[in-house]
């Protein structure tokens, strides 16, 4: 499934149009999102549970106090905290204060938050731009020093709903009910980590007017969905002829990893182009793959229909050369990972490849890559991608704990799978052979970019399921992907 991704003002945007131009009441999209919130309390809390319900000042803590009406009167236990001046608060939140008053459910003057078994906050929304101090944080701490469960609203307060960053302080939250889309500082860490298990809920919002704000996307689900259509009137031609440029006189290991990824991916045939010492190393370890060496690479790319180059190649004259030969060809989709990402680097080599071009750098190659330091890539992810989309005509895989795709035309993608149990050796050749594979099937570069990556991660996590994050290595990885790619 794809989801849309949205950003602050692009939530602002499907708000406002749901409100005003299709004439949707915004009380009647606060009741439906309190209602949602109050379906996961109930999910998780035992029918004594003592339940706690912290609002803010705004919209955000409107929905609070509505789901603290509703547990009321299904019969649950529950005591809530309005934290802010409510004199500055929204219409909303003092209709919803004035409603629990009218039932005589009235605020408490004084709480201890480690009496609670569930925690309701709603202190805050995605639209926070400013750095959490006062009463606010305040409130934060001792959520978070209750040890008890917490349930956010939209998102845990003190979360920048554009970039993932911690506003001074914020809550760590057990699970967060968010509406309409996911928005971006939720994907994007640390608030990924901050936000527990996301709840996405429909409460009114249209998919059409969604989709016409949101500027990026994430997927989720089945693997086998994602792979490219086999016709039972196919052969190994049908598949692509991949070209996978990998591997010097000391990493045999790069190459392994790719081409047999690749295979995995459902390529037809997977050619490796390596030093020669190699032969014997790969084609043990991989009988079904066809080897040259590196005297031969203009007839191979007369030969294949996409190709790979530089996991474990080197970075020499000889492979800028070589590069520049695959360039000159002009005609192949092409993946450019690790040694190729700093051959260009290192050569300062310009890119116009319009067959197909993507690039995977991690951060370090990026940073090579656009002449920025790392904490300025870091600073804002997102963009770092489409800079990199831009600058060399190309779709960026730009690699991280939550990896971000950019091409030219579509949607940012942000990728949700994969776990820290993938920060080893081996990972990125793993990930490249994918997308290439997924290339040979026929896959436009950012549909096999975005779904190479979704499936890489989909892969990790069985593997990390299986192995433990300290035990698993690349070829683990390799291992599951046939059973994230076969179905149910």
């Amino acid at each position: 499934m794809r989801y849309d991704v949205l950003k602050n003002e692009e939530m602002q945007a499907v708000d406002n149009e749901t409100i005003h131009k299709m004439k949707i009441p915004g009380l009647v999209l606060m009741e439906r999102a309190s209602f949602e919130v109050a379906q996961c309390v109930k999910k998780y809390a035992k029918n004594d549970a003592r339940i706690l319900v912290v609002a803010g000042i705004g919209n955000n803590g409107g929905d609070a106090l509505a789901c603290a009406r509703i547990l009321l009167e299904d019969g649950y236990n529950v005591d809530y905290i309005i934290v802010g001046k409510k004199e500055k608060a929204s219409d909303d939140l003092k209709l919803q204060h004035t409603i629990l008053e009218n039932l005589d459910y009235s605020e408490k003057t004084s709480v201890n938050f480690s009496d609670y078994d569930v925690i309701v906050e709603g202190i805050f929304g995605v639209g926070l731009s400013r750095d959490v101090g006062g009463i606010y944080q305040n409130a934060i701490e001792q959520i978070n020093q209750s040890k008890t469960m917490v349930i956010s609203v939209d998102i845990p307060s003190g979360i920048s709903g554009d970039s993932g960053k911690i506003l001074g302080c914020a809550v760590r939250a057990d699970h967060t009910v968010t509406f309409g889309g996911y928005k971006r500082g939720q994907l994007l860490y640390p608030g990924r980590e901050y936000c527990g298990i996301i709840h996405l809920k429909s409460i009114g919002f249209h998919d059409k007017t969604i989709k016409k704000y949101a500027s990026a996307m994430t997927l989720e689900g089945n693997g086998r969905d994602l792979m490219p259509e086999r016709s039972a009137d196919s052969n190994k031609g049908s598949y692509g002829k991949i070209l996978i440029v990998a591997g010097n006189e000391t990493m045999s290991g790069a190459a392994s990893f790719a081409s047999e990824a690749a295979l995995r991916m459902g390529a037809g045939l997977v050619k490796v182009l390596s030093d020669e010492g190699n032969r014997q190393i790969l084609q043990t370890r991989i009988p079904e793959i066809l080897f040259a060496n590196r005297s031969q690479l203009e007839q191979s790319l007369n030969w294949c229909d996409c190709i790979l180059f530089g996991p474990g190649v080197g970075v020499s004259q000889e492979t800028k050369e070589m590069l520049e030969m695959i360039f000159a060809c002009g005609k192949k989709p092409l993946v450019i990972d690790a040694d190729g990402l700093n051959t260009i680097s290192r050569y300062k080599i310009e890119t116009d490849y319009t067959p197909g071009l993507i690039l995977t750098p991690h951060l370090m190659e990026a940073s090579r890559l656009l002449s920025k330091p790392i904490s300025q890539i870091k600073e804002n992810l997102c963009q770092t991608a489409l800079d990199l989309c831009e600058k060399f005509h190309a779709t960026a895989v730009l690699k991280d704990a939550a990896t971000i795709v950019a091409h030219d035309g579509q949607k940012l993608y942000i990728n949700q799978s994969g776990n820290h149990g993938m920060a080893t050796g081996g990972s990125g050749d793993v990930l490249a052979g994918m997308i290439t594979g997924l290339l040979g099937g026929g896959l436009s570069a950012y549909e096999a970019a975005i779904r190479g990556v979704y499936l890489h991660g989909s892969a990790g996590d069985l593997a990390k399921e299986k192995k433990g994050p300290y035990s698993m290595i690349a070829s683990d990885i390799i291992d599951e992907i046939k059973n994230i790619t076969k179905g149910d």
